[in-house]
């Protein structure tokens, strides 16, 4: 009765979907009438996933914008989707609704023998000796950017501004000036647009506006592809245009200019997701931020390098734990591309599968107190994170794991380096309301996390 109720807001495609899962006793349920659990999704995201989870297990079936989505959060599962031997789902049709034509070409948008071919240049760009000189190059964007923040400060904005100054000179070779700001906005703008509602190219639209910035980044780096070609240097821009496989394949310019404008984003928006979680957990248990200022000082002042990437492990946990409760990318997203089992259902063709990391992060059966911030959990004596090998994906897992998760890592500990060495960081001055987190597209603090900065000494 509930399906025939809303058949007038979803396609005769998706009710066959709907009505196969439901057969194939795959649980969940519709949500709410005519919007299923979309609204959910987008403004209580985890408590979604945690009521939906109590209620029919770690994988089950949603109903979202017209369509249903198949959550996996069983490890078990989430491993068939990651590992893929018999190539039944896409990573490039599961993103294909929300990110195809702002993120286009992209890595995360290949399959199969495409992806491999391209990860397997890009990873030239991230070899030691580049990620050794990525590290030399960022560590004075840091000190500057860390001394000129103000007392009091909304930290959100001001570490999404230096991640991306830190991306155009590691990863272009320069500084943008006055384009900062147009490029800034059209990242935000094709973010924001992943989870946008109505689909129209037009201004009034979120979809428009991240179109439109799309657009702007494909003209900006077409520009800077032809430059670096003819005078390369020793960022990452032009470590693609001199990468060469073994067959002597190149990538074109307009490949070039599709990773680059994926890699942007990831390297900015997804490291400042991870950022400001990990202040953000910081502030609200100062004794976990005593101990993590208490081994930076022990260290000394010198900049971490790419040789301290093992260096810090106190601070390391405490990153481990921020991505655990607050993933910086919430769930991976597939398609089913032929009728297949999975977790012991039996999925038909054309499913959305999203393994999603805001599930397999905080089942009790394997977190003890899973909700809570306990950076020992991933001590070598407990190591709750390898009770089975896919509990525990912040970076995604199988052939699509994050390229940079190792330029991500080295990013935030190398920021936390300078700033838990000279100041502490405290709640600002005044009344404050209690502090959430949005989880999509990517996990934020919705009130842009104000902070306090008070100076420990002078260096």
């Amino acid at each position: 009765m509930q399906v025939r109720k809303l058949r007038i807001v979803r396609g005769k495609e998706h009710e066959r979907l709907f009505r196969a899962l439901e057969s194939s006793r795959v649980p969940g349920d519709l949500g709410r009438p005519v919007v299923g659990h979309t609204l959910d999704f987008l403004l209580r995201t985890q408590p979604l996933m945690d009521d939906l989870r109590a209620k029919h297990g770690p994988n089950f079936r949603l109903h979202l914008a017209g369509r249903p989505v198949v959550i996996i959060g069983s490890p078990d599962a989430v491993r068939e989707v990651f590992l893929d031997r018999d190539k039944n789902f896409s990573n490039e049709l599961g993103w294909k609704k929300s990110i195809g034509k702002l993120f286009a070409r992209g890595l995360m948008l290949k399959d199969f023998d495409e992806h491999r071919a391209d990860r397997r240049l890009m990873q030239m760009a991230f070899r030691n000796e580049a990620m050794r000189s990525y590290v030399d190059t960022m560590s004075s964007h840091i000190k500057t950017a860390v001394a000129s923040w103000p007392r009091e400060l909304k930290l959100y904005p001001a570490l999404k501004q230096l991640t991306l100054d830190m991306a155009s000179s590691i990863f272009l070779g320069l500084t943008l000036g006055p384009e900062s700001r147009a490029v800034d906005e059209a990242f935000v703008a094709a973010v924001t647009a992943s989870i946008a509602l109505v689909r129209r190219e037009l201004p009034v639209f979120a979809y428009g506006r991240g179109m439109r910035g799309r657009r702007t980044l494909e003209s900006f780096f077409a520009t800077l592809i032809v430059e670096r070609r003819k005078n390369p240097g020793v960022d990452l821009l032009s470590e693609l245009c001199r990468a060469k496989s073994e067959d002597g394949e190149r990538f074109s310019d307009r490949e070039i200019s599709d990773h680059m404008i994926f890699l942007m984003m990831a390297a900015h928006d997804t490291t400042t997701s991870a950022m400001s979680s990990l202040v953000h957990l910081l502030l609200e248990n100062p004794a976990w931020q005593e101990r993590a200022r208490e081994e930076v000082r022990a260290r000394g002042a010198s900049p971490l390098t790419w040789d301290d990437r093992t260096a810090l492990p106190v601070l390391d946990r405490c990153f481990d734990e921020a991505i655990r409760l607050f993933p910086p990318v919430p769930y991976a997203s597939r398609q089913s591309l032929r009728n297949c089992t999975l977790g012991g259902f039996e999925i038909p063709a054309d499913v959305l599968i999203a393994p999603a990391a805001l599930v397999t992060h905080r089942l009790p059966e394997y977190w003890s107190s899973p909700d809570r911030f306990d950076p020992d959990r991933f001590l070598p004596e407990r190591a709750e994170h390898t009770k089975h090998s896919h509990l525990y994906f912040p970076f995604g897992g199988g052939a699509h794991v994050c390229i940079g998760l190792h330029f991500a890592r080295i990013q935030v500990k190398a920021v936390m380096n300078e700033l838990l060495g000279k100041y502490r960081v405290v709640n600002p001055s005044g009344p404050r309301r209690p502090r959430t987190f949005k989880s999509v597209p990517m996990a934020c603090p919705s009130d842009g996390l104000p902070v306090a900065l008070e100076r420990l000494y002078t260096s």
